[in-house]
């Protein structure tokens, strides 16, 4: 198993385990679980080659399996008793191996599509051992990381799991305020079950109570106002939310998409009028798209790009030395955005 969702890796290795392993009391027996920085092929080798004691299979889970001193130079492979064993691997052991493997990467993606598959060849072709064996000779399983689109979708999944149901709007505000990492969007989601359980169906309301975010002052409320034009209240919105919070970043992101659906929407409305084929179109609910069209009616395909050199030079100003204070560029910012 490898990827660059390493919260998706850390949860498959545990769910695997726990399945795997028998509990007729004698775990301790048939599990062995290290670190590859701590183990060598020769160590690794003996352990799955045991047999299980009194049951049907021993499981062996190295992490970190890229830290393993694996040899190195065109006779490693043939020097190594781990690639005997991995051609022929003892039937009644699962030997899961978990790595930090950069150059697999998007291998997945590559094979599934009939555009990369040459792309694919060579990534495989390119493979070093122990590699080249686990690709050929075993099953294996990539977690890519999940674009900035899909993680209100995976939100809502991970609700629906656990017998909840999410507003698109609440999960658009959940995965606003969580960031791009699983790990902490998961967390988010164990705590709003915690400190909302009765709850059912979760509303946005319900989100920012738990999370800590302003009804009224979010970056959800600064789009909208932006979207409609409202310039004092789009510069209260953004003051509030960084007294509250130092967001400009945050803000300048969500800003930047936001206009970027724009611009995308621009160009989808010409095919089409239906709200599930422009959501499926710029990537987002049909839920939000009525919201997009009215902004779009306010904004032109030249306004658009204004604001995303307004956006652009504010991100930089930001990030530099400069001593103008952070307030000020973000106002300037949303008067260059909504000027007329």
């Amino acid at each position: 198993m490898f990827g660059e969702e390493d919260f998706l890796l850390d949860e498959a290795l545990t769910a695997l385990v726990g399945v795997a392993v028998e509990q007729n009391g004698m775990e301790q027996f048939n599990f062995d679980s290290f670190d590859g920085s701590d183990i060598t092929p020769e160590a690794l080798v003996e352990m799955a080659s045991a047999f299980p004691m009194m049951a049907d299979r021993r499981v062996v889970a190295i992490r970190h399996f890229e830290k393993m001193n694996t040899g190195r130079g065109k006779d490693a492979e043939k020097k190594s008793p781990l690639a005997a064993y991995l051609r022929n691997p003892s039937p009644s052991t699962l030997l899961i191996l978990v790595a930090e493997a950069d150059e697999l990467n998007g291998l997945k993606s590559a094979l599934s599509n009939p555009k990369q598959q040459e792309k694919a060849k060579k990534k495989l072709a390119a493979a070093k051992f122990p590699y080249n064996i686990l690709l050929d000779k075993c099953e294996w399983i990539e977690f890519p990381k999940l674009y900035d689109r899909e993680l209100p979708s995976w939100a809502a999944n991970r609700f629906k799991a656990l017998g909840r149901e999410i507003a698109p709007d609440a999960c658009e505000l959940l995965v606003a305020q969580a960031g791009e990492s699983l790990r902490d969007l998961h967390n988010e989601i164990q705590k709003i079950i915690t400190f909302a359980p009765e709850k059912t169906r979760l509303t946005r309301e319900d989100i920012a109570e738990v999370i800590g975010v302003s009804k009224n002052y979010n970056i959800f409320e600064l789009q909208r106002a932006i979207g409609e034009r409202q310039l004092s209240k789009a510069l209260e919105i953004t003051q509030r939310m960084l007294v509250v919070d130092r967001q400009e970043l945050l803000i300048i992101s969500m800003l930047t998409r936001y206009f970027m659906i724009l611009w995308k929407l621009s160009e989808a409305v010409q095919q089409t009028q239906n709200n599930f084929e422009l959501g499926k179109a710029v990537d987002i609910s049909p839920f939000f798209v009525p919201e997009y069209l009215a902004a779009l009616r306010q904004y032109s395909r030249s306004a658009i790009e204004r604001a995303f050199y307004a956006l652009c030079d504010a991100d930089v100003a930001i990030k530099s030395s400069s001593s103008e204070d952070s307030d000020v560029v973000l106002q300037k910012m949303l008067m260059r955005v909504m000027a007329a």
